[in-house]
């Protein structure tokens, strides 16, 4: 399909499912933000005393009216209908799943419409650049598809069953030096966490390379009501070099929207890291 065409189609989506947009009924207006400072990193207590503008952040800002949104953390704009969303992104691109084949990243606009048991998300950007995608849900198993401008493609299966989730993907492209890719991973659901295991192989970018990954993750585990934890542990080995890299967080709620951070990590040949913030929820 030519790229005047996918654009057009796009188009005409957006302006299907926005036409209604301004009939709706504004009555809702959300603004949501966080300030952050740091109290303390490796470096010693109070690192940034003055607070100056390095140090006093607003890392996500958030506005709702209706069915409209906007973020200055993912730079978007969204109009959200009973069945599809429609968005407007600063910067947007389109992979084949987790195997490469990406096109460009640029401005440009995002459809994601679900009429169950089919979801179709699709993205067209400023440089005329395109990916459509779409998965049907069977109920024990989803399948999918996807197809981008750089004439790369790819499907997924995935499959359910009880608390591990095996997913298998595969792509293929056109760029210099790619072919074909594949992905084989499990993950495994935990209270608050997962585990995942993955291996992949592929040829893009040269040389090609098969990696194995293994992750667990630990979510906002409650130690009281005042206060989460949070770890990772990711071990990468490619063959060639194996990297671990650990982190963890301790989150405590001092008061009604006040809470204290402490963020601790390391990767494999580098040095251990550390860091208190305070952060303000208006």
């Amino acid at each position: 399909m030519k790229k005047g065409l996918i654009g057009v189609v796009v188009l005409a989506f957006v302006a299907l499912v926005c036409g209604t947009a301004f009939a709706a009924n504004f009555e809702t207006v959300d603004f949501e933000a966080t300030l952050e400072w740091t109290i303390f990193d490796e470096t010693g207590l109070m690192p940034a005393a003055d607070y100056g503008a390095s140090a006093l952040t607003v890392p996500e800002l958030t506005l709702t009216v209706g069915p409209w949104s906007a973020s200055t953390e993912d730079a978007y704009i969204k109009y959200t209908a009973e069945m599809a969303t429609v968005g407007l992104y600063a910067a947007t691109s389109y992979a084949i799943y987790d195997l490469g084949h990406d096109i460009t990243e640029a401005q440009g606009f995002t459809v994601e419409a679900d009429i169950a048991p089919l979801s179709v998300d699709v993205v067209y950007t400023a440089d005329q650049d395109y990916g459509v995608g779409g998965t049907y849900d069977a109920g024990l198993f989803s399948v999918g598809a996807k197809y981008n401008s750089t004439e790369a493609y790819g499907v997924q299966l995935v499959y359910p069953m009880d608390a591990i989730t095996f997913t298998g993907q595969y792509a293929s492209g056109k760029l210099l030096g790619a072919t074909t890719a594949y992905l084989v991973k499990g993950v495994y659901a935990l209270t608050a966490g997962e585990i995942t295991v993955s291996y992949t192989v592929s040829d893009f970018p040269f040389p090609s390379f098969k990696s194995t990954t293994i992750s667990a993750g630990l979510a906002d585990f409650p130690i009281t009501d005042t206060v989460l934890l949070g770890a990772t542990l990711e071990n990468i080995d490619d063959g060639a070099t194996t990297t671990t890299t650990i982190t963890g967080t301790a989150t405590a709620t001092l008061a009604e929207g006040v809470t204290l951070t402490f963020e601790a990590g390391s990767v494999t040949g580098e040095d251990f890291t550390y860091s208190g913030m305070i952060g303000v929820a208006l």
